[in-house]
């Protein structure tokens, strides 16, 4: 477990914020908790969130520059070539803060 002192290093806190705010998006989310069960390409994540009921939109375009976001926060990295390139999930920690922050939405109802 992380020891969270007083004395938080403004790097590190702007890391995390950084990293909270690609989260901050229901797709986002969404791919994060797909990506955690096995990788995906860009096409079977469309496929995927176009079966869920989110106000998230589907288009590849949009799902593509929801990945970046992700990359570029460290949280999935992207591999294979042009013809297929799958997506993992990197930051696998996260998942106990979306797992703790489903709890919290559970008990609130």
């Amino acid at each position: 477990m992380i020891h969270i002192t007083t004395e938080l290093d403004p790097i590190i806190v702007n890391q995390l914020s950084e990293a909270f705010k690609a989260l901050a998006s229901p797709a986002r989310v969404a791919i994060v908790m797909a990506l955690a069960e096995q990788e995906m390409s860009v096409n079977e994540l469309v496929d995927m969130l176009s079966r869920l009921d989110c106000a998230c939109s589907c288009e590849r375009t949009n799902i593509s520059k929801h990945l970046a976001v992700l990359r570029e926060a460290c949280i999935v990295s992207c591999t294979g070539d042009a013809q297929r390139r799958l997506y993992r999930l990197e930051a696998r920690c996260l998942l106990q803060a979306i797992s703790c922050t489903v709890q919290l939405a559970r008990s609130s109802r």
